[in-house]
Protein backbone atom coordinates (compact mmCIF):
# COMPACT_ATOMS: atom_id res chain seq x y z
CA UNK A 1 0.00 0.00 0.00
CA UNK A 2 2.85 2.20 0.97
CA UNK A 3 4.43 1.27 -1.94
CA UNK A 4 1.61 2.66 -4.19
CA UNK A 5 0.57 5.62 -2.56
CA UNK A 6 4.41 6.48 -2.99
CA UNK A 7 3.86 5.68 -7.12
CA UNK A 8 0.85 8.18 -7.01
CA UNK A 9 2.27 10.67 -5.49
CA UNK A 10 5.44 11.50 -7.10
CA UNK A 11 3.27 12.29 -10.66
CA UNK A 12 1.11 13.72 -8.74
CA UNK A 13 3.22 16.26 -7.09
CA UNK A 14 6.57 16.75 -9.58
CA UNK A 15 5.48 16.45 -13.24
CA UNK A 16 2.96 19.52 -12.75
CA UNK A 17 5.49 21.62 -11.20
CA UNK A 18 7.96 20.49 -14.03
CA UNK A 19 5.27 21.05 -17.18
CA UNK A 20 3.72 24.58 -15.93
CA UNK A 21 7.67 25.67 -15.43
CA UNK A 22 8.63 24.29 -18.74
CA UNK A 23 5.13 26.00 -20.48
CA UNK A 24 6.82 29.05 -19.00
CA UNK A 25 10.15 28.89 -20.25
CA UNK A 26 9.06 28.20 -23.74
CA UNK A 27 6.54 31.32 -23.30
CA UNK A 28 9.37 33.40 -22.15
CA UNK A 29 11.93 32.30 -25.12
CA UNK A 30 9.20 32.46 -27.92
CA UNK A 31 7.83 35.50 -26.72
CA UNK A 32 9.68 37.44 -29.30
CA UNK A 33 7.99 35.51 -32.31
CA UNK A 34 4.83 37.27 -31.36
CA UNK A 35 6.08 40.65 -30.64
CA UNK A 36 7.52 40.22 -34.19
CA UNK A 37 4.14 40.54 -35.74
CA UNK A 38 2.91 42.96 -33.10
CA UNK A 39 5.73 45.98 -33.60
CA UNK A 40 8.80 46.01 -31.95
CA UNK A 41 10.47 45.44 -35.41
CA UNK A 42 9.76 48.57 -37.17
CA UNK A 43 9.79 50.23 -33.21
CA UNK A 44 13.36 49.21 -32.49
CA UNK A 45 14.64 49.93 -35.98
CA UNK A 46 16.02 46.13 -36.41
CA UNK A 47 17.32 45.73 -40.30
CA UNK A 48 18.68 43.04 -42.04
CA UNK A 49 19.37 40.24 -40.23
CA UNK A 50 18.86 41.78 -36.75
CA UNK A 51 16.00 40.70 -36.04
CA UNK A 52 17.58 36.97 -36.62
CA UNK A 53 20.47 37.78 -34.55
CA UNK A 54 18.03 38.58 -31.48
CA UNK A 55 16.65 34.95 -31.95
CA UNK A 56 20.23 33.67 -32.25
CA UNK A 57 21.38 35.67 -29.31
CA UNK A 58 19.67 33.85 -26.78
CA UNK A 59 21.00 30.64 -27.32
CA UNK A 60 24.79 32.11 -27.10
CA UNK A 61 24.05 32.91 -23.47
CA UNK A 62 22.07 29.48 -23.11
CA UNK A 63 25.32 27.29 -24.63
CA UNK A 64 28.14 29.43 -22.64
CA UNK A 65 26.21 28.81 -19.49
CA UNK A 66 25.19 25.57 -20.47
CA UNK A 67 28.58 23.42 -18.81
CA UNK A 68 28.73 25.83 -15.61
CA UNK A 69 24.74 25.27 -14.97
CA UNK A 70 25.89 21.06 -15.33
CA UNK A 71 28.19 21.52 -12.92
CA UNK A 72 26.20 23.64 -10.34
CA UNK A 73 23.08 21.11 -10.71
CA UNK A 74 26.06 18.96 -9.01
CA UNK A 75 26.90 21.18 -6.39
CA UNK A 76 23.37 22.78 -4.91
CA UNK A 77 20.01 21.29 -4.35
CA UNK A 78 18.55 20.91 -7.57
CA UNK A 79 15.23 23.00 -6.27
CA UNK A 80 16.37 25.77 -5.01
CA UNK A 81 18.70 25.98 -7.54
CA UNK A 82 16.25 26.04 -10.49
CA UNK A 83 14.01 28.07 -8.61
CA UNK A 84 16.07 31.13 -8.13
CA UNK A 85 16.87 30.84 -11.71
CA UNK A 86 13.27 30.86 -13.05
CA UNK A 87 13.54 34.12 -10.83
CA UNK A 88 16.12 35.50 -12.69
CA UNK A 89 15.09 35.66 -15.98
CA UNK A 90 11.26 36.42 -15.55
CA UNK A 91 13.15 39.89 -14.39
CA UNK A 92 15.43 39.90 -17.43
CA UNK A 93 12.18 39.17 -19.49
CA UNK A 94 10.45 42.11 -17.87
CA UNK A 95 13.05 44.24 -18.90
CA UNK A 96 12.91 43.29 -22.79
CA UNK A 97 9.71 46.30 -22.73
CA UNK A 98 12.59 49.00 -21.90
CA UNK A 99 14.51 48.20 -25.28
CA UNK A 100 14.67 51.41 -27.68
CA UNK A 101 16.85 49.68 -29.63
CA UNK A 102 18.94 46.16 -32.06
CA UNK A 103 21.52 46.61 -29.01
CA UNK A 104 19.46 46.31 -25.83
CA UNK A 105 17.53 43.66 -27.03
CA UNK A 106 20.46 41.72 -27.79
CA UNK A 107 21.97 42.62 -24.51
CA UNK A 108 18.29 41.16 -22.53
CA UNK A 109 18.12 38.32 -24.65
CA UNK A 110 21.77 37.32 -24.05
CA UNK A 111 20.73 37.22 -20.54
CA UNK A 112 17.81 35.45 -20.66
CA UNK A 113 19.69 32.62 -22.89
CA UNK A 114 21.62 32.53 -19.50
CA UNK A 115 18.88 32.34 -16.98
CA UNK A 116 16.93 29.32 -18.55
CA UNK A 117 19.87 27.04 -19.51
CA UNK A 118 19.38 25.40 -16.37
CA UNK A 119 15.73 23.89 -16.78
CA UNK A 120 16.22 21.60 -18.87
CA UNK A 121 18.94 19.33 -18.06
CA UNK A 122 17.74 20.09 -14.77
CA UNK A 123 14.88 18.34 -15.12
CA UNK A 124 16.18 15.29 -16.64
CA UNK A 125 18.20 15.03 -13.96
CA UNK A 126 15.33 15.18 -11.19
CA UNK A 127 13.19 12.58 -13.73
CA UNK A 128 16.07 10.57 -13.26
CA UNK A 129 16.33 10.52 -10.07
CA UNK A 130 12.33 9.78 -9.20
CA UNK A 131 11.47 7.38 -11.78
CA UNK A 132 13.06 3.98 -13.44
CA UNK A 133 14.45 3.94 -16.94
CA UNK A 134 10.70 2.52 -18.26
CA UNK A 135 9.22 4.87 -16.95
CA UNK A 136 10.75 8.23 -17.65
CA UNK A 137 9.86 8.41 -21.23
CA UNK A 138 6.49 9.11 -20.22
CA UNK A 139 7.10 12.16 -17.69
CA UNK A 140 9.43 13.40 -19.93
CA UNK A 141 7.37 14.39 -22.66
CA UNK A 142 4.95 15.14 -19.96
CA UNK A 143 6.86 18.60 -18.78
CA UNK A 144 7.49 18.46 -22.65
CA UNK A 145 3.49 18.99 -23.70
CA UNK A 146 4.58 22.53 -21.88
CA UNK A 147 5.38 23.75 -25.67
CA UNK A 148 2.24 22.34 -27.29
CA UNK A 149 0.11 24.06 -24.39
CA UNK A 150 2.63 27.69 -24.28
CA UNK A 151 1.52 27.10 -28.39
CA UNK A 152 -2.23 26.68 -27.74
CA UNK A 153 -2.58 29.36 -24.87
CA UNK A 154 0.58 31.91 -26.25
CA UNK A 155 -1.60 32.77 -28.82
CA UNK A 156 -4.76 33.81 -27.12
CA UNK A 157 -2.71 35.94 -24.21
CA UNK A 158 -1.30 37.46 -27.18
CA UNK A 159 -4.57 37.80 -29.00
CA UNK A 160 -5.64 39.32 -25.67
CA UNK A 161 -2.70 41.65 -25.26
CA UNK A 162 -2.70 43.05 -28.81
CA UNK A 163 -6.33 44.44 -28.33
CA UNK A 164 -4.77 46.64 -25.29
CA UNK A 165 -5.17 50.17 -26.07
CA UNK A 166 -2.79 52.68 -23.94
CA UNK A 167 0.02 54.48 -24.35
CA UNK A 168 2.23 51.74 -24.13
CA UNK A 169 3.38 49.65 -27.22
CA UNK A 170 1.64 45.83 -27.23
CA UNK A 171 5.10 44.08 -27.58
CA UNK A 172 6.23 46.07 -24.34
CA UNK A 173 2.98 45.00 -22.32
CA UNK A 174 3.36 41.18 -23.51
CA UNK A 175 7.05 41.28 -22.15
CA UNK A 176 5.84 42.93 -18.84
CA UNK A 177 2.77 40.44 -18.35
CA UNK A 178 4.45 36.99 -19.33
CA UNK A 179 7.59 38.12 -17.12
CA UNK A 180 5.25 38.89 -14.14
CA UNK A 181 3.73 35.60 -14.65
CA UNK A 182 6.78 33.68 -14.31
CA UNK A 183 7.82 35.64 -11.05
CA UNK A 184 5.10 34.59 -9.37
CA UNK A 185 5.65 30.69 -10.43
CA UNK A 186 9.31 31.04 -9.82
CA UNK A 187 8.54 31.86 -5.92
CA UNK A 188 6.12 28.98 -6.04
CA UNK A 189 8.34 26.74 -7.07
CA UNK A 190 11.45 27.73 -4.43
CA UNK A 191 9.10 25.95 -1.69
CA UNK A 192 7.67 22.93 -4.03
CA UNK A 193 10.42 21.63 -6.20
CA UNK A 194 12.23 18.79 -3.98
CA UNK A 195 15.73 18.12 -4.78
CA UNK A 196 15.81 14.70 -4.28
CA UNK A 197 13.96 11.63 -2.79
CA UNK A 198 15.07 12.04 0.24
CA UNK A 199 14.32 15.84 0.14
CA UNK A 200 10.71 15.25 -1.15
CA UNK A 201 8.49 16.89 1.38
CA UNK A 202 5.23 15.14 -0.19
CA UNK A 203 6.50 11.93 0.95
CA UNK A 204 6.65 10.06 4.55
CA UNK A 205 10.14 9.13 5.34
CA UNK A 206 9.43 5.38 4.62
CA UNK A 207 8.04 6.25 0.88
CA UNK A 208 11.29 8.76 0.58
CA UNK A 209 13.43 5.26 1.21
CA UNK A 210 10.95 3.76 -1.55
CA UNK A 211 11.47 6.03 -3.57
CA UNK A 212 15.00 6.13 -3.59
CA UNK A 213 15.16 1.94 -4.46
CA UNK A 214 12.99 2.08 -6.48
CA UNK A 215 15.58 3.96 -9.27
CA UNK A 216 18.29 2.07 -7.80
CA UNK A 217 20.11 1.37 -11.23
CA UNK A 218 19.58 4.42 -12.89
CA UNK A 219 22.69 5.96 -12.95
CA UNK A 220 21.09 9.19 -11.08
CA UNK A 221 22.33 8.48 -7.88
CA UNK A 222 23.97 12.07 -6.64
CA UNK A 223 27.48 11.60 -5.28
CA UNK A 224 28.31 15.19 -4.98
CA UNK A 225 31.24 14.16 -6.67
CA UNK A 226 32.45 15.72 -10.47
CA UNK A 227 34.62 12.93 -11.89
CA UNK A 228 36.76 13.66 -15.01
CA UNK A 229 36.99 10.12 -15.86
CA UNK A 230 33.31 9.73 -16.35
CA UNK A 231 33.57 13.09 -18.76
CA UNK A 232 36.19 11.66 -20.66
CA UNK A 233 33.93 8.35 -21.41
CA UNK A 234 31.23 10.66 -22.28
CA UNK A 235 33.09 12.05 -25.19
CA UNK A 236 34.40 8.96 -26.62
CA UNK A 237 30.49 7.02 -26.26
CA UNK A 238 29.10 7.01 -30.26
CA UNK A 239 25.50 7.27 -28.52
CA UNK A 240 26.16 10.61 -26.94
CA UNK A 241 27.71 12.01 -30.46
CA UNK A 242 24.70 10.55 -32.00
CA UNK A 243 22.27 12.03 -30.05
CA UNK A 244 24.15 14.84 -30.28
CA UNK A 245 24.09 15.14 -33.70
CA UNK A 246 20.38 14.31 -34.47
CA UNK A 247 19.94 17.08 -31.59
CA UNK A 248 22.04 19.65 -33.85
CA UNK A 249 19.97 19.06 -36.72
CA UNK A 250 16.52 19.20 -35.30
CA UNK A 251 17.22 22.41 -33.52
CA UNK A 252 18.53 24.39 -36.80
CA UNK A 253 15.00 23.91 -38.28
CA UNK A 254 13.20 24.78 -34.77
CA UNK A 255 15.30 27.68 -34.37
CA UNK A 256 14.64 28.86 -37.73
CA UNK A 257 10.75 28.01 -37.08
CA UNK A 258 10.69 29.88 -34.03
CA UNK A 259 11.59 32.63 -34.94
CA UNK A 260 9.96 33.04 -38.35
CA UNK A 261 7.12 30.71 -37.98
CA UNK A 262 4.28 33.32 -37.29
CA UNK A 263 5.87 36.04 -40.32
CA UNK A 264 5.67 32.74 -42.42
CA UNK A 265 1.77 32.54 -41.65
CA UNK A 266 1.15 35.57 -41.78
CA UNK A 267 2.39 35.67 -45.33
CA UNK A 268 0.01 32.65 -46.45
CA UNK A 269 -2.44 35.94 -46.58
CA UNK A 270 -3.88 35.99 -42.74
CA UNK A 271 -4.09 39.18 -40.52
CA UNK A 272 -2.25 39.51 -37.56
CA UNK A 273 -4.97 38.51 -34.95
CA UNK A 274 -6.13 35.56 -37.75
CA UNK A 275 -2.25 34.47 -37.02
CA UNK A 276 -1.84 34.60 -33.94
CA UNK A 277 -5.26 32.56 -33.59
CA UNK A 278 -3.42 30.18 -35.40
CA UNK A 279 -0.92 29.01 -33.13
CA UNK A 280 -4.15 27.00 -31.34
CA UNK A 281 -4.11 24.38 -33.96
CA UNK A 282 0.01 24.32 -34.27
CA UNK A 283 0.28 23.71 -30.59
CA UNK A 284 -2.44 20.91 -30.64
CA UNK A 285 -0.88 19.56 -33.32
CA UNK A 286 2.43 19.73 -30.76
CA UNK A 287 0.44 17.95 -27.96
CA UNK A 288 -1.02 15.18 -30.20
CA UNK A 289 2.65 14.64 -31.53
CA UNK A 290 4.65 14.13 -28.13
CA UNK A 291 1.88 11.75 -26.32
CA UNK A 292 2.13 9.86 -29.45
CA UNK A 293 6.24 9.73 -28.59
CA UNK A 294 5.42 9.48 -24.62
CA UNK A 295 3.25 6.36 -25.43
CA UNK A 296 5.46 4.49 -27.53
CA UNK A 297 8.67 5.45 -25.46
CA UNK A 298 7.05 4.18 -22.19
CA UNK A 299 4.33 1.52 -23.59
CA UNK A 300 5.81 -0.11 -27.21
CA UNK A 301 9.05 -2.03 -26.06
CA UNK A 302 12.47 -0.68 -27.60
CA UNK A 303 10.19 1.78 -30.09
CA UNK A 304 11.89 4.56 -29.05
CA UNK A 305 14.28 5.42 -32.07
CA UNK A 306 11.52 4.04 -34.24
CA UNK A 307 9.66 6.96 -33.44
CA UNK A 308 11.97 9.96 -33.64
CA UNK A 309 12.72 8.33 -37.50
CA UNK A 310 8.90 8.11 -37.62
CA UNK A 311 8.54 12.10 -36.25
CA UNK A 312 11.15 13.16 -39.07
CA UNK A 313 8.85 11.56 -41.62
CA UNK A 314 5.85 13.45 -40.76
CA UNK A 315 7.86 16.98 -40.50
CA UNK A 316 9.49 16.33 -43.86
CA UNK A 317 5.87 15.70 -44.96
CA UNK A 318 4.48 18.76 -43.24
CA UNK A 319 7.47 21.15 -44.99
CA UNK A 320 7.06 19.60 -48.13
CA UNK A 321 3.41 21.14 -47.76
CA UNK A 322 4.31 24.32 -46.66
CA UNK A 323 7.10 24.76 -49.71
CA UNK A 324 5.39 23.42 -52.37
CA UNK A 325 1.68 23.89 -51.85
CA UNK A 326 0.35 26.95 -54.19
CA UNK A 327 -0.33 30.08 -52.31
CA UNK A 328 -4.21 29.93 -53.07
CA UNK A 329 -4.46 26.51 -51.19
CA UNK A 330 -3.87 28.86 -47.91
CA UNK A 331 -5.51 25.82 -45.80
CA UNK A 332 -3.70 22.71 -47.19
CA UNK A 333 -0.03 24.90 -46.12
CA UNK A 334 -1.55 25.38 -42.21
CA UNK A 335 -2.37 21.93 -42.57
CA UNK A 336 1.52 21.20 -43.34
CA UNK A 337 2.48 23.48 -40.55
CA UNK A 338 0.68 21.40 -38.17
CA UNK A 339 2.25 18.17 -39.76
CA UNK A 340 5.37 19.95 -39.43
CA UNK A 341 5.18 19.99 -35.16
CA UNK A 342 6.31 16.52 -35.30
CA UNK A 343 9.78 17.26 -34.78
CA UNK A 344 8.84 18.89 -31.15
CA UNK A 345 8.65 15.43 -30.16
CA UNK A 346 11.95 14.51 -30.48
CA UNK A 347 13.80 16.90 -27.67
CA UNK A 348 11.98 14.84 -25.06
CA UNK A 349 12.56 11.28 -27.09
CA UNK A 350 16.30 12.19 -27.14
CA UNK A 351 16.12 13.34 -23.92
CA UNK A 352 14.56 10.51 -22.35
CA UNK A 353 17.39 8.01 -24.58
CA UNK A 354 20.24 10.07 -21.85
CA UNK A 355 18.50 9.73 -19.08
CA UNK A 356 17.75 5.71 -19.60
CA UNK A 357 21.32 4.79 -21.13
CA UNK A 358 23.71 7.10 -20.11
CA UNK A 359 24.52 6.03 -16.41
CA UNK A 360 27.11 7.60 -13.87
CA UNK A 361 25.96 11.25 -12.12
CA UNK A 362 28.57 12.79 -14.11
CA UNK A 363 28.58 11.33 -16.96
CA UNK A 364 25.07 11.54 -17.64
CA UNK A 365 25.19 15.23 -16.62
CA UNK A 366 28.18 15.69 -19.29
CA UNK A 367 26.11 13.91 -21.94
CA UNK A 368 23.46 16.02 -21.36
CA UNK A 369 25.24 19.41 -21.41
CA UNK A 370 26.49 17.69 -25.23
CA UNK A 371 23.14 17.51 -26.18
CA UNK A 372 21.81 21.03 -25.03
CA UNK A 373 24.87 22.53 -26.32
CA UNK A 374 23.66 21.02 -29.57
CA UNK A 375 20.23 22.02 -29.41
CA UNK A 376 21.84 25.43 -28.23
CA UNK A 377 24.10 25.51 -31.71
CA UNK A 378 21.36 24.49 -33.91
CA UNK A 379 18.87 26.94 -32.86
CA UNK A 380 22.14 30.15 -32.82
CA UNK A 381 22.54 28.50 -36.66
CA UNK A 382 18.56 28.22 -37.86
CA UNK A 383 17.18 32.14 -38.24
CA UNK A 384 20.28 32.40 -40.87
CA UNK A 385 18.59 30.52 -43.28
CA UNK A 386 15.73 32.38 -43.19
CA UNK A 387 17.20 35.84 -45.27
CA UNK A 388 14.69 38.71 -45.42
CA UNK A 389 15.33 39.06 -49.46
CA UNK A 390 13.32 35.62 -49.40
CA UNK A 391 10.65 36.89 -47.26
CA UNK A 392 7.68 35.54 -46.81
CA UNK A 393 8.28 32.25 -48.37
CA UNK A 394 12.12 31.62 -47.55
CA UNK A 395 13.47 29.05 -49.76
CA UNK A 396 16.74 28.81 -48.43
CA UNK A 397 15.36 28.71 -45.01
CA UNK A 398 12.53 25.83 -45.55
CA UNK A 399 15.43 23.76 -47.94
CA UNK A 400 17.53 23.64 -45.44
CA UNK A 401 14.95 22.31 -42.73
CA UNK A 402 14.16 19.71 -45.07
CA UNK A 403 18.39 18.68 -45.77
CA UNK A 404 18.30 18.37 -41.41
CA UNK A 405 15.13 16.46 -40.81
CA UNK A 406 16.86 14.00 -43.32
CA UNK A 407 20.19 13.86 -41.46
CA UNK A 408 18.66 13.40 -38.07
CA UNK A 409 16.44 10.59 -39.37
CA UNK A 410 20.05 8.90 -40.46
CA UNK A 411 20.96 9.74 -37.20
CA UNK A 412 18.48 7.63 -35.18
CA UNK A 413 18.74 4.72 -37.68
CA UNK A 414 22.84 4.56 -37.09
CA UNK A 415 21.92 4.93 -33.32
CA UNK A 416 19.32 1.85 -33.13
CA UNK A 417 21.61 -0.24 -35.39
CA UNK A 418 24.80 1.06 -33.20
CA UNK A 419 22.45 -0.48 -29.50
CA UNK A 420 21.59 -3.69 -31.01
CA UNK A 421 24.96 -4.57 -31.43
CA UNK A 422 26.25 -3.11 -28.69
CA UNK A 423 23.17 -5.05 -26.61
CA UNK A 424 24.06 -8.38 -28.51
CA UNK A 425 28.14 -7.94 -27.93
CA UNK A 426 27.00 -8.18 -23.84
CA UNK A 427 25.17 -10.71 -24.63
CA UNK A 428 27.69 -12.85 -25.52
CA UNK A 429 30.48 -11.13 -22.69
CA UNK A 430 28.19 -12.02 -20.03
CA UNK A 431 28.07 -16.05 -20.95
CA UNK A 432 31.80 -15.99 -20.19
CA UNK A 433 31.26 -13.68 -17.34
CA UNK A 434 31.96 -15.50 -13.62
CA UNK A 435 28.82 -15.46 -11.19
CA UNK A 436 31.25 -13.97 -8.28
CA UNK A 437 31.68 -10.57 -10.91
CA UNK A 438 27.86 -10.12 -12.06
CA UNK A 439 26.64 -10.45 -8.69
CA UNK A 440 29.30 -7.78 -7.67
CA UNK A 441 28.37 -5.40 -10.38
CA UNK A 442 24.67 -5.92 -9.30
CA UNK A 443 25.20 -5.08 -5.44
CA UNK A 444 27.30 -2.00 -5.90
CA UNK A 445 26.70 -0.74 -9.33
CA UNK A 446 24.41 2.40 -7.65
CA UNK A 447 26.43 2.48 -4.83
CA UNK A 448 29.99 2.90 -7.06
CA UNK A 449 28.39 5.32 -9.41
CA UNK A 450 29.55 3.54 -12.20
CA UNK A 451 28.88 4.08 -15.90
CA UNK A 452 27.08 2.33 -18.44
CA UNK A 453 30.22 0.68 -19.82
CA UNK A 454 31.47 0.08 -16.73
CA UNK A 455 28.30 -2.22 -16.11
CA UNK A 456 28.28 -5.70 -18.29
CA UNK A 457 24.91 -6.34 -16.92
CA UNK A 458 23.39 -2.98 -18.28
CA UNK A 459 21.20 -3.23 -21.63
CA UNK A 460 20.30 -0.46 -23.52
CA UNK A 461 16.97 0.98 -24.44
CA UNK A 462 15.81 1.54 -28.02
Amino acid sequence: MKKLRNLIQVPHRLVPLLTICYFLQYLDKGSIGFASILGIIPDLSLHDQQYSWANSIFFFGYLIFSYPTSILIVKFPIGKYVSVTVMAWAVILMLHAACTNGAGLMAVRFFLGIGEATVVPAFAILIGMFYKREEQPFRQCAFFIGDGIAGVTGGLIADGIAHIDGKLAVWRCLFLIYGAATVFFGAILYFTLPSHPATAYFLTEDEQKLAAQRVRGNGSRKTGKYKKSQIVEAFKDPQAWLLTMNTFCVNVATGGLSGFGNIIIQGFGFDLFSTLLLQIPFGVSQIVFVSIGAYLGSFVKNARLFAMIFFMVVSITGTLMMFLIPAEHRAARVAGACLTSAFSANLPMATSMVTSNITGFTKKATVMSMVFVAYCVGRIVGPHFFLDSESPRYQTGMRTILSVFSIAAAMAVILRIYLMRENARRDRSMEHASDARINGLNETEDDLDITDREDLTFRYLM
